[in-house]
């Protein structure tokens, strides 16, 4: 009897983890997300890193910038509605101060997300950051999430500019 060899599938969260923990992430600023809520009770158990909840993205935005102002490497991690709710602080503090924020974002919305009151803010995330000329990437299935958070969090600190990636619930959910 031959014995074969199943391939193990990576566990997509996990890799994520270990990405920001290589990265040396110290501080996640999160507005919850049923989707990053397991992600985000994981961070706040890792010895290396914080975690502060804030009320709102745009108040997640300021704190996050403070935080990569007093030298902390950070990550903001929200839901793409989101994204569309913190415009003009992107445009008025992050880019014009050029913070190399990084965010990760779950992409609500896509084909992914069945729940139809999502369809709307997936409609209009990317249009929206191409106006507000945020560079951002939509994580590929097909590639170790590990990898693209590397080169996402690379691209914001060279750039001096914010980057987002948009996460599927592969990506990101338990």
């Amino acid at each position: 009897m031959t014995t074969r060899k199943m391939a193990t599938v990576p566990h997509r969260p996990s890799e994520l983890l270990d990405a920001l923990r290589g990265l040396g992430v110290q501080l996640a600023v999160s507005v919850p997300d049923s989707w990053l809520g397991e992600v985000l009770i994981r961070i706040d158990q890792e010895p290396t890193m914080s975690l502060i909840r804030a009320t709102h993205e745009e108040e997640a935005l300021a704190i996050a910038c403070g935080a990569r102002l007093g030298g902390l490497r950070t990550v903001l991690m929200i839901q793409n509605v989101g994204l569309l709710t913190i415009g003009a602080g992107m445009v008025s503090l992050a880019q014009r101060y050029q913070f190399p924020l990084f965010i990760l974002a779950s992409y609500r919305g896509t084909q992914g997300d069945a729940i139809f009151y999502h369809i709307p803010k997936g409609r209009v995330t990317e249009p929206v950051l191409q106006g507000l000329g945020v560079r951002y990437a939509v994580a590929d299935p097909q590639r170790p999430i590990g990898e693209q958070v590397e080169q996402a969090a690379t691209y914001a600190e060279e750039s001096s500019n914010p980057f987002v990636l948009l996460l599927a619930r592969e990506d990101i959910q338990w």
